[in-house]
C-alpha cells in the first residue's frame, strides 16, 4: 500500500505545481490550527478546533473559525458527528465586493478509517449549513465536503501526513474550494502531537500557498472514572 501513499504525495505535488501561475502566489501565508478530541465514554466524544488563516506570514487575516462537535462512535472505524461553528472571513486582500463576512455554521459528518499495512487512511464526508452575514444582507448556503487523508509512520515519533479535501456548494452545485496538504508530524506523547507542512488552498479564481502549523490534542477520560 505504500505505492498508493506515494501516489497520493505525487498527486498533491502536481496539484501545487499546476496552480503555479494563479493570482495570490506572490505571498506566502500561514495556516494555524489547534484540534482537540476528548473521549468521554465508549460511544461518545467531544471535539473542537480553532483555525486561523492569514494571507501573509504575520498579517492580513483571512479566516478565524472555532468549531465544537459531539461524536457518536458506531465502532472503532466509523464515527458520526454533529457540530456548530462560528467565525469571520475577511477577503479584503482579494479585492472582492463583499470584504467582510460573519458566519454561523451547523454541520453533520461521517468519518471512516481503515489501515493498510502501516498506513492509516481516513475518509470524511461533511454537510454544512452556512449562515452568512454580509455587510448588506444575510444568506444561507449549503455545502458538501469530502476529505481523504493518509498517515505513514516513519518511526515511533515521526510520521508523514497527506490529505486532499474538496468542497462543493449545493445551492447551485459548483466547485467552491480545494485544500491539499503535505506535512511532517511528531508525537510528543500519548496525548499531544504537532505537525508542520505545506498547504495549497485553491478557490475558483485564486490559489494561496500556506505554511501550516498544527497542535493536536487527544484525551481519554474513560480511564479516570
Amino acid at each position: 500500500m505504500k505505492k498508493y501513499f506515494l501516489s497520493a504525495i505525487a498527486y498533491l505535488c502536481l496539484t501545487f505545481i499546476s496552480y503555479s501561475q494563479d493570482t495570490g502566489e506572490s505571498t506566502l501565508g500561514t495556516w494555524y490550527e489547534i484540534t482537540s478530541s476528548n473521549r468521554i465514554s465508549d460511544k461518545i466524544s467531544i471535539s473542537g478546533s480553532l483555525t486561523n488563516w492569514n494571507y501573509e506570514m504575520f498579517d492580513n487575516q483571512h479566516l478565524l473559525l472555532g468549531i465544537i462537535g459531539v461524536n457518536y462512535h458506531l465502532n472503532k472505524n466509523v464515527t458520526l458527528g454533529v457540530g456548530y461553528a462560528n467565525g469571520s472571513i475577511d477577503t479584503t486582500f482579494e479585492d472582492t465586493d463583499t470584504p467582510y463576512i460573519k458566519e454561523n455554521r451547523s454541520l453533520e459528518q461521517i468519518s471512516i478509517k481503515h489501515k493498510s499495512n502501516k498506513i492509516g487512511w481516513s475518509h470524511r464526508f461533511r454537510l454544512e449549513q452556512r449562515f452568512l452575514e454580509y455587510p448588506t444582507e444575510d444568506k444561507l448556503k449549503h455545502r458538501i465536503r469530502y476529505r481523504f487523508k493518509g498517515s505513514l509512520p516513519i518511526n515511533k515519533i515521526l510520521f508523514i501526513t497527506v490529505y486532499d479535501e474538496i468542497h462543493f456548494n449545493l445551492n447551485e452545485f459548483d466547485f467552491h474550494q480545494n485544500r491539499a496538504y503535505l506535512g511532517l508530524g511528531a508525537k510528543l506523547n500519548g496525548n499531544i502531537n504537532v505537525e508542520t507542512g505545506y498547504a495549497r488552498h485553491a478557490f475558483k479564481t485564486k490559489s494561496f500557498n500556506r505554511i501550516s502549523l498544527q497542535l493536536n490534542l487527544k484525551f481519554d477520560f474513560r480511564n479516570e472514572n
